[in-house]
């Protein structure tokens, strides 16, 4: 069948009505009705859209899970899944200017889609190829699908950003972003990984107060005296006593040094040596017996009061400020899941996950209003947004270009939800300007931060303690401001974030001549091993060269007439202003 631009397939007893397009300054909104019958559910038959796009002006491609590659597949490269709890179903493709081509996105960002996109050898064109089966929509055999497909010549970024808008405008509302979740975190997990105790949590946290910080997560380790980075003891969620003998006492000895407290917990993740692998033996959705290790399955009522309990109980009982909930991507659907029994009361898991994730956070909302819930790549669609309020880089440790990329990824997608790097880590002899570099490459996030801070040398403390400053001083414009992102088939050479009268610019492409938009007042934080930056600027400021620890090098006036160098070192920063 054919229908205004897309081919689609169906079988016998399928339907698909088209209910609206709109068109409008160069996007374009199909909007179709799918219907089927329960003979068709029993079989899983599918709906296919295919759209057809010339490879002309396409170079480079985009998906929420795209990480650091960023080429264009053959179309028969297998397809990507998306769901609820993995990935965003969108694709944009764009050209070598950063500029976009073809950006073609889905509304339905809840059950399993299945996108295979790619050139055809034989046409050179590329083909937008959406799936999605029909079994999954438990006792309903209709419901509605919308393509957004936009070809206007704007920045990449803005067209992402653009999707991102369109799914809040379906109804898909995030949650709200209490001021802490852009606040900078003191993470335990590189620095101290499982090796954690009352004791060493509460020294790390005067610390880190002291440098700068106002909210420590404590990771894996806190419920057991194993060591073996697993997960074989997961499940129960009680401090393990020897070494957080009384949680609450202890979070509030944080809590007086003006810190808020995070804890962590694997979500789906129960080991065998625990209380809960004998409770529910028979509710997993799959295993992992060599690592001993099991995913519940939330289709069971069982689980979702069980682990809705658990957080509850905690932050009453411990007056913990949020929850670093982990591997929910782990609730996917895949071959090996287990089928189907009726003991469950929810058939489709990703159904279980939506109404779970629902009730976890309209329930710790009613206990502490400003709960903070942390996720992960990849479990970062638009309705994730609507559970959780930080949204933080996958792990990536000691990777300047995954944190970087990560960031300004998810900046464009997130929209108003807090974007958080992912920890930093270094070694103790690394210098104090290649650290830097590190900061400079999550500028635009929430910095986590995970080196431990006793090992740290005075001039890699002083560095931290400035660059920690001046993201708490410029928040607002960070984080806040109109971000742009430049050449991502480049892994971003460049990124600026303006406001009224502020721009602060990072550059992370040796000798790339940036150009930034003109404001009263701009920083050029200096990301690149070089020790000078390229502009084009006209105009006079008033100039302040700073080297990685905000000590001024150089202060003066300067007149820019074009193209110019600016001999920031790396790791710094200079202020330019009227």
């Amino acid at each position: 069948m054919r229908s205004e631009i897309f081919e689609i397939s169906f079988n016998e007893g399928m339907n698909v009505e088209l209910l609206s397009v709109k068109k409008e300054n160069g996007v374009e909104i199909y909007e179709y009705k799918l219907s089927w019958t329960k003979e068709n559910a029993e079989s899983d038959s599918e709906f296919t859209f295919n759209h057809s796009a010339p490879l002309v002006g396409i170079m480079y491609g985009f998906n929420p899970k795209c990480g650091i590659f960023r080429c264009i597949d053959p179309d028969w490269c297998p397809p990507q899944s998306h769901m609820i709890s993995n990935g965003a179903p969108m694709n944009c493709y764009y050209g070598g200017n950063s500029k976009n081509v073809c950006t073609v996105a889905y509304s339905e960002a809840k059950m399993l889609t299945k996108i295979r996109n790619g050139i055809v050898e034989e046409n050179g064109n590329v083909e937008f190829k959406f799936t999605m089966g029909t079994k999954q929509f438990t006792n309903r055999f209709e419901t509605t699908l919308s393509i957004y497909i936009d070809k206007r010549d704007i920045l990449m970024c803005d067209a992402v950003k653009a999707v991102a808008k369109w799914w809040e405008s379906l109804g898909i509302t995030p949650a709200f972003v209490p001021k802490s979740a852009k606040e900078p975190v003191y993470s335990f997990w590189y620095s101290f990984h499982q090796d954690v105790n009352e004791n060493n949590v509460e020294e790390e946290c005067k610390r880190a107060k002291e440098l700068g910080f106002d909210i420590c997560i404590v990771d894996d380790g806190w419920q057991t005296s194993d060591g073996n980075r697993g997960y074989a003891y997961c499940g129960d969620w009680e401090p393990y006593e020897g070494k957080f003998p009384d949680m609450a006492k202890h979070v509030k000895r944080v809590h007086d040094m003006g810190m808020k407290y995070i804890l962590w917990y694997s979500v789906p993740f129960v080991g065998r040596f625990t209380k809960a692998y004998g409770k529910f033996k028979d509710m997993f959705l799959r295993a992992n017996h060599r690592a001993n290790e099991f995913v519940l399955d939330p289709r069971y009522k069982e689980v979702r009061d069980y682990l809705l309990g658990v957080y509850k109980s905690a932050l009453i009982n411990w007056n913990l400020d949020g929850f670093k909930l982990d591997f929910i991507d782990s609730w996917e659907d895949r071959n090996e899941n287990a089928p189907y029994n009726e003991k469950m009361d929810i058939p489709s898991l990703q159904d279980a996950v939506y109404i779970f994730m629902t009730t976890v956070m309209e329930e710790l909302k009613k206990i502490k209003p400003d709960i903070l819930l942390e996720f992960r790549q990849n479990y970062i669609g638009p309705y994730m947004r609507t559970f959780g309020n930080m949204f933080r880089v996958g792990d990536c440790p000691g990777n300047y270009i995954k944190n970087r990329v990560g960031v300004l990824d998810l900046r464009m997608l997130m929209g108003e939800s807090a974007v958080h790097s992912d920890m930093l880590m270094w070694h103790k002899d690394e210098s104090a300007e290649n650290d830097a570099l590190q900061i400079i490459s999550v500028l635009y996030g929430v910095l986590q931060y995970s080196a431990k801070l006793d090992t740290l040398n005075e001039r890699t403390a002083k560095m931290s303690k400035f660059w920690l400053q001046f993201m708490k001083d410029k928040k607002e414009t960070l984080l806040e401001g109109t971000l742009k992102c430049y050449d991502p088939h480049l892994l971003y050479t460049w990124a600026e974030s303006f406001r009224e009268s502020e721009n602060i610019i990072a550059v992370y492409g040796e000798n790339r001549c940036i150009t930034p938009e003109k404001r009263d007042t701009m920083y050029i934080a200096n990301g690149s091993a070089e020790n000078r930056v390229v502009l084009e600027l006209e105009g006079e400021y008033k100039v302040e060269i700073m080297n990685c620890c905000g000590e001024i090098l150089e202060e003066g006036r300067k007149k820019f007439l074009g193209i110019s160098v600016l001999n920031i070192p790396s790791g710094g920063i200079c202020k330019l202003y009227n």
